[in-house]
């Protein structure tokens, strides 16, 4: 199951919106966590104690669904059929985007354990100001894949923590947790 993936059912995207199920806090915060492109392995590594645990009462109020990986079609040749050469690929079927240099899947990788570990650190520190409502105030963070889109979520959490904090000691608060572009 470590390497299996669940995504929200529409049942699961329902009870984020109006919490009826009267999940646990961490519970709820695995259900807000389950995004149909992390692995089990990717969610445990951000820490959460007794993933397991979660994601089986999720299932069993089928608020999540494993993804289904779909096989590529095998084709078969049948017995009448001449076989010709391979034909060589058109020009509609080179990729679109560049090949990426060798550097670059290091670099998303330590980019991604990076944003790990501050996500953890966020929702700990979070936690004492949002209680309860940290995974959904943090939603944005926990969605965020790029050092850009975690800057902005913080941005927006910044805002709401201004509110009872002052803006000066909301954004030293959260000044830490901010990974440099």
């Amino acid at each position: 199951m470590s390497s299996q993936v669940f995504r929200k059912t529409e049942s699961g995207k329902g009870e984020i919106a109006r919490r009826q199920a009267g999940l646990s806090p961490a519970t709820r915060t695995v259900l807000v966590m389950v995004n149909g492109s992390d692995s089990v392995n990717a969610l445990a590594a951000r820490g959460l104690p007794q993933l397991q645990g979660h994601l089986e009462t999720l299932l069993a109020l089928g608020l999540i669904e494993p993804v289904v990986a779909r096989a590529a079609p095998v084709a078969t040749p049948s017995p009448s059929v001449v076989t010709q050469p391979p034909v060589e690929p058109t020009a509609t079927a080179a990729p679109l985007t560049a090949p990426a240099p060798a550097s670059v899947p290091a670099q998303a990788a330590s980019v991604s354990l990076n944003l790990d570990a501050l996500r953890r650190k966020a929702l700990a520190q979070l936690g004492t100001h949002f209680g309860p409502d940290t995974p959904l105030v943090a939603q944005a963070l926990l969605g965020a894949r790029s050092v850009a889109e975690f800057n902005a979520a913080l941005d927006g959490i910044e805002s709401k923590l201004a509110i009872y904090l002052g803006r000066k000691q909301a954004a030293r608060e959260l000044l830490a947790l901010r990974p440099a572009l």
